[in-house]
């Protein structure tokens, strides 16, 4: 997947945002509130996709029962992918590398994984590189 073209401000993607979630049945105000709530971690330092959960969907895992029943219910609900790229990767292990707090804090939620698996890879390559030392330098028993 090709990553979009960034040329709008972070405001015009609120504004978008609010756009789509009016057209989802909330009031004005909600959308609003709903982005100002949760915008800190929507929209931090990476890449996302965010997208609308089916209403059926979370009708069948979250039933919800009025009584008395309204005249109208209106459920949205977002979804969040975290999208790790290369350039992202390579930043977290740079980081990592040089013990850089203040980049790695800028990661807030990929760092759990990535971070994971950075570690785990550079505990594997630390590993094989003593494990073929070792066996290098160990002498050779010859017959004699």
């Amino acid at each position: 997947m090709s990553p979009p073209l960034l040329n709008g401000s972070l405001d015009s993607l609120y504004g978008d945002l609010e756009e789509i979630l009016v057209g989802q049945g909330l009031y004005r105000d909600e959308a609003h509130a709903m982005i100002e709530t949760w915008k800190d971690s929507w929209f931090e330092r990476s890449s996302r996709l965010i997208y609308i959960v089916p209403r059926r969907f979370i009708d069948n895992v979250l039933p919800l029962t009025i009584d008395p029943a309204p005249g109208q219910i209106v459920r949205v609900f977002l979804g969040r992918l975290e999208i790790i790229t290369a350039a992202t990767t390579m930043a977290i292990k740079t980081a990592v590398a040089r013990n850089d707090e203040a980049v790695l804090d800028k990661y807030g939620t990929l760092l759990g994984a990535e971070f994971s698996k950075t570690i785990r890879q550079e505990l594997r390559r630390k590993q094989l590189s003593r494990a073929e030392a070792a066996t290098s330098d160990s002498p050779r028993k010859g017959r004699g």
